[in-house]
C-alpha cells in the first residue's frame, strides 16, 4: 500500500514498454529478461541518455558549469515545477510539461496526477537543487526531497524522502520536464 501510495503522490507513470511485436517467452536460461534491445523498468528505453549524479570526496553533489542566465532559467523551471505540484495547479504543472516527454506518457501523466490530487494532500520539499548535467538543449537537476502525504480529512499521512533528479529539455526556447528520476531512502 505504501509504495502505491507513494508512485499516486509521486503522479509517475512508469512503464516497460517493448518495441518487438514478438511474444516474449521464457525459455529458463539465464539470459531471460536481460534483452538488450527491449525498454525496461529500469531505463524506460532511453538507451543514449545516462542519468544520474555524482558526489564529489566532501559527499557534496557536484554542479556542472552553467552559464548564469541558462541556471536561473531551470532553476526556475524547476522551482515553478514543484510549485505547480504543491498548490495542485494541474494546468502550471502540465506548461512545465514537454510536449512529448521521454520518460512518461503526458496523457497519462496528467490523469494520474488529478486522481492522486482527489485522494490526497501531498507536499515537495526540496533542499539541495543542483545542476549536475548541462547541455544546450538539455539539463539535469539533482535535489533532495520529501514527500509528506495526508488524507483529505484525516489524520493518516505518510512520509517519503529521497534524491531526485529531474530532466529538462528545452523547447521553444522554454525548459520542461522530460522524465523524472526518484531514488527513496531507506
Amino acid at each position: 500500500m505504501k509504495k502505491l501510495i507513494v508512485i499516486a503522490g509521486l503522479a509517475l507513470v512508469l512503464a516497460a514498454c517493448s518495441d518487438s511485436e514478438e511474444p516474449s517467452t521464457n525459455k529458463n536460461t539465464v539470459e531471460d529478461g536481460n534483452s538488450a534491445n527491449e525498454n525496461n523498468a529500469l531505463d524506460h528505453g532511453i538507451e543514449d541518455e545516462k542519468v544520474g549524479f555524482t558526489l564529489g570526496d566532501d559527499g557534496k553533489v557536484i554542479e556542472a558549469d552553467v552559464p548564469k542566465d541558462e541556471a536561473d532559467a531551470i532553476l526556475a523551471a524547476y522551482k515553478e515545477y514543484i510549485d505547480a505540484f504543491n498548490k495542485e495547479d494541474i494546468k502550471r504543472y502540465m506548461d512545465v510539461i514537454a510536449s512529448e516527454p521521454a520518460g512518461f506518457d503526458r496523457a497519462e501523466d496528467e490523469a494520474a496526477l488529478k486522481e492522486a490530487f482527489k485522494a490526497f494532500d501531498t507536499t515537495y520539499t526540496t533542499s539541495n537543487e543542483t545542476i549536475v548535467e548541462f547541455g544546450e538543449d538539455r539539463a539535469e537537476v539533482f535535489a533532495e526531497i520529501d514527500v509528506l502525504m495526508k488524507e483529505p480529512d484525516s489524520e493518516r499521512s505518510t512520509k517519503q524522502a529521497g534524491r531526485q533528479v529531474v530532466v529538462f529539455i528545452k523547447e521553444d526556447g522554454d525548459w520542461k520536464v522530460t522524465s523524472l528520476h526518484f531514488i527513496g531512502n531507506q
